[in-house]
């Protein structure tokens, strides 16, 4: 198979495992590598009860996009090397920490 644009992403999972903050007051996250498999981990925060609940999914790949499959939706991953922004749909962007 031809290595094509439409097939891969164009940014290597390796390279965004790291801590990263949201610029828009969301939750953190933290993407890191565990065996084979990369994972993303956040950390929601209960408003009213003050109580975390951790979340980790596994970081899978459609074609040239990153996503995460959580609650029912896709969460897309994308990165801005030049800028060092991780950009999560739904979520915004995030710089890291």
């Amino acid at each position: 198979m031809k290595r094509t644009k439409e097939n891969y992403p164009s940014f290597n999972l390796f390279s965004i495992v790291d801590t990263w903050e949201s610029i828009n007051l969301n939750p953190t996250v933290i993407i890191y590598r565990n065996d084979k498999t990369y994972l993303f981990s956040i950390i929601y925060v209960s408003e009213t009860t003050r109580q975390a609940s951790p979340a980790t999914y596994e970081i899978q790949q459609d074609g040239s996009q990153y996503f995460i499959a959580a609650a029912s939706k896709w969460l897309y991953v994308d990165y801005d090397p030049a800028k060092d922004v991780l950009s999560i749909s739904s979520l915004g962007d995030y710089l890291r920490s």
